[in-house]
């Protein structure tokens, strides 16, 4: 058996380095001569739907030897089906097939046999890790075996050839990918010449280019960007490829076509110019209402956004059949109101019915079909002087045509662009909707500016108002009103009487300002009134007393009356207020009349806002810690026995981190979160008294007092806690025995507190509402003397004081009653020994014990 000789080894793979694919002839004829065999050959391999089949793509074959390049059963073979499942399972496992036919299987032979082949050697071929095909040799001659030299070899031969694929399939892949793409692909030399370009380049470049490369050969391998905005607007990305010692060899460049997204960039800045222009319009419209000037006003803005447009003009048609201009720019306005044009003169030479471009040819044409008289005036008022190009834009209104814009450049036939006719027919479109509501006028003037349930101006009037105030006045001033109890009117009678409440104020507001003043309806109960000529600021006191005052007399209404009062934020202008900021100002001021009890005037001051804020930080954090139950503390003050000194009882005194309680329970009172805050209060001070065994007091806020199931939430609170119902003293206010706007009466509420077996105590007893009759029939337990009289005994009572004489009164009065009788405020000896002498047994205050946690 002859071996292989390898000494032609370089000539084997030098085609294909050297050459590629198409080399591969050579390789394969040189690959046999070395392996001494008759035939080389590549197949390629494919799956389909499971299946892998077979084809013959290139042979060699020697002098003498059948070749089988044409042979149609060497074509799209199915390998396991056609008897060859070994060989694929062996490309599979990356192996090879050797040796003499005679000893392959069976089912192998026959077709192998066909081809005259006596041995073979085939290794399989992988490129980018999938199985490509097979390459091999075929013995027509002799049997024989294959050394593993050869195998290499040919294993060797193999894997050049599938780099040698792998670039092909990369090459297609990218020519086909830069033929297709529409971006601008191109290598160039250093000095800029172009090297190589693709398809897209060269249709939008046929003429050649000249790129700015200078940038990108300072920084090799940095990708850098330009634009060109030449023909062809092209954004490029230049790269120069690096070489040794980092000079560059070429340089990469890759463009995208801008056009398009320049051209949508401009379309979205002229139809935004269109936006705000129009808005001009508008906002015009809404402080001066509809005029003449409104034709103006929409061709000025037509021709801002028309940068072509270098004069224009509107024609109306008018009640007397013909058409008139209104409004001219470029031209003599006052000598073209001399015109009157009839519908037949043929104003847009055609029935066009969108805008249309018309030509200096033309014009010539319309011109001639004027009469003399016309035609001069036309021609003194400069309307028909060189004009290039005329953009015609009719507006139609329920299929008569009520206007025509024309918009005029003196320059070229073709300044007007397909995106200035898009933009003249919005500006006629918007035309037709301002004449349509020119008809309507009157009516949309009212309701535009007036509140439609009782007829006064509304907002809008108002601000607009207001805005002309402030330019104009030394100190406008505003009036913020909102109505006190209007709400319980819409709960209890309903919101038609609501409204007639509403619209018997509104009547009421009006007839008691001056007739320069203005009346306005904010909405729902809120009103604004404008003060202008004030000199004073006990003007503005007067006028805002005298409302308090029209706004609180009893309002007869069917059968019912009501009494409802208001609320007046008041604030006088300064130098640099808008009007949304001294509107603002208003209802700050108007926020502080409410808290402080409604029924009031108030005016806003500079720390007012600083306040406000505070308030609003203040009571989310306030929020915040009820919902997560943190922050919050109780401390206990104890009520001792004046004789033994003993503590009795403990209060749970409130104390937030955060604020100090003259703050922070009032904060809590007007934003109505004492019931969240007093129901953890109570079950704190009912879980605690498990620990300290004492009788707990715990005050009560008039907003818990007077909920409906307030004896309810007490009774869960002492089961929840295993409180003992005797342990507990709720202390209640005075005010808090003041029935509320609805009527409720906390004296049921304290029934069924007194059933549970829970005393009530009223705290500081003298300074508020109780009569003697009322607190007679009240079933309370007890009652704190107010701080406020000890305070008044002084560090050296003297019995024959006032103060001394009413605090006796007190004591008399809990005596007669039997209620319990409990001494505040003490903070020293001296008070602490005449309270005791007059016949107090218990006492609380600093002397006897401060505040502090368990």
């Amino acid at each position: 058996m002859q071996q292989a000789s390898f000494d032609c080894i370089p000539q084997t793979f030098l085609p294909l380095l050297r050459q590629g694919l198409s080399g591969l002839p050579e390789t394969l004829q040189a690959l046999a001569e070395a392996l001494k065999t008759h035939r080389s050959y590549l197949f390629r391999l494919k799956e389909q739907d499971g299946t892998w089949y077979a084809s013959q793509v290139a042979e060699w074959a020697a002098s003498g030897t059948a070749p089988q390049i044409q042979n149609p059963a060497l074509q799209n073979l199915p390998m396991k089906e056609a008897g060859y499942a070994r060989w694929l399972e062996a490309f599979l496992q990356d192996q090879a097939i050797a040796g003499p036919v005679y000893s392959f299987p069976e089912e192998e032979r026959p077709l192998l046999e066909a081809q005259d082949i006596q041995s073979l050697l085939v290794v399989p071929i992988w490129v980018e890790e999938g199985l490509w095909g097979f390459l091999g040799v075929d013995d027509c001659q002799q049997v024989r075996s294959f050394t593993p030299e050869e195998a290499a070899f040919l294993r060797g031969v193999a894997e050049v050839l599938a780099r040698t694929l792998d670039l092909f399939e990369r090459h297609r892949w990218l020519e086909r990918l830069l033929g297709l793409s529409p971006f601008y692909v191109a290598r160039l030399g250093v000095a800029g010449a172009l090297l190589r370009a693709n398809p897209a380049l060269q249709r939008a470049f046929p003429q050649g280019l000249s790129l700015p490369i200078e940038a990108a050969l300072e920084k090799p391998g940095q990708p850098i960007t330009a634009t060109t905005l030449d023909t062809n607007p092209t954004e490029w990305t230049f790269m120069a490829v690096p070489g040794p010692g980092s000079e560059a060899l070429e340089i990469l460049a890759l463009g995208v076509d801008i056009r398009d997204r320049l051209e949508a960039q401009e379309r979205e800045v002229r139809w935004s110019t269109f936006r705000q222009n129009l808005l001009r319009v508008y906002e015009t419209l809404m402080t001066e209402g509809f005029s003449d000037s409104i034709f103006s006003l929409i061709l000025d803005a037509a021709l801002n956004t028309v940068p072509s447009a270098q004069a224009g003009s509107v024609v109306v048609l008018m009640e007397d059949g013909y058409y008139h201009f209104v409004a001219a720019r470029g031209y003599d306005l006052a000598a073209l109101r001399q015109v009157r044009l009839q519908p037949g003169d043929a104003i847009s030479l055609t029935e066009h019915r969108k805008a249309h471009i018309f030509t200096q040819e033309d014009l010539q044409r319309y011109n001639r079909r004027l009469d003399a008289k016309q035609r001069q005036v036309m021609e003194e008022a400069g309307r028909v002087r060189e004009i290039q190009a005329i953009l015609s834009v009719p507006v139609y209104l329920t299929g008569q045509r009520k206007a025509i814009l024309y918009l005029d450049n003196f320059e070229r036939s073709d300044a007007f662009v397909p995106l200035d006719l898009e933009l003249a027919q919005a500006f006629a479109s918007q035309l037709g909707l301002l004449l349509r509501r020119m008809e309507l006028e009157g009516r949309l003037q009212h309701l535009a500016y007036h509140d439609a349930l009782t007829g006064l101006p509304n907002r809008l009037f108002f601000m607009e108002k207001l805005a002309q105030a402030l330019q104009h006045e030394a100190r406008p001033t505003v009036l913020y009103l909102d109505l006190d109890g209007l709400k319980l009117v819409n709960d209890l009678e309903g919101h038609a009487a609501g409204d007639e409440v509403i619209r018997g104020i509104a009547t009421r507001l009006h007839a008691a300002l001056r007739p320069r003043d203005v009346v306005a309806r904010q909405g729902g109960d809120e009103f604004l009134v404008l003060l202008t000529g004030i000199e004073t600021v006990e003007e503005v006191i007067q006028v805002g007393e005298r409302l308090l005052e029209v706004a609180r007399l009893p309002l007869p209404l069917g059968e019912r009356t009501y009494r409802i009062t208001t609320s007046i934020g008041i604030a006088m202008g300064e130098a640099g207020l808008s009007p949304g900021e001294f509107l603002q100002r208003a209802d700050m001021a108007l926020y502080r009349a409410k808290a402080e009890g409604k029924n009031r005037l108030a005016f806003y001051e500079t720390q007012l806002q600083d306040s406000l804020r505070r308030e609003m930080e203040l009571l989310e954090a306030l929020q915040l810690d009820l919902e997560t139950a943190t922050g919050l503390v109780l401390l206990y003050q104890p009520i001792v026995n004046l004789k033994t000194r003993k503590t009795e009882a403990l209060e749970a005194l409130l104390r937030w981190p955060k604020a100090p309680p003259s703050e922070f329970i009032p904060l809590a009172e007007r934003h109505h979160l004492m019931p969240r805050l007093g129901n953890w209060v109570l079950r704190r001070a009912c879980m605690d008294r498990n620990r300290h065994g004492l009788p707990v007091h715990v005050n009560v806020s008039p907003q818990e007092l007077l909920q409906p199931n307030y004896a309810e939430l007490v009774a869960k609170a002492l089961l929840e806690t295993n409180c003992p119902p005797e342990a507990l003293i709720l202390e209640i206010t005075e005010s808090s025995l003041i029935p509320d706007g609805r009527g409720r009466d906390a004296s049921q509420t304290i029934g069924l507190l007194k059933r549970l077996g829970v005393r009530v105590y009223l705290d500081d007893f003298g300074s508020g509402y109780s009569s003697l009759e009322r607190l007679a029939d009240l079933p309370v337990d007890g009652l704190k003397l107010g701080q406020a009289f000890t305070n008044a005994l002084g560090t050296t009572p003297n019995p024959t004081s006032s103060a001394a004489r009413l605090v006796a009164a007190v004591l008399a009065l809990a005596h007669a009653l039997n209620l319990a009788a409990i001494a505040e405020g003490i903070e020293h000896e001296a008070a602490l020994n005449y309270l005791q002498d007059l016949g107090f047994s218990l006492g609380q205050g600093y002397f006897l014990g401060r505040p502090d946690s368990l």
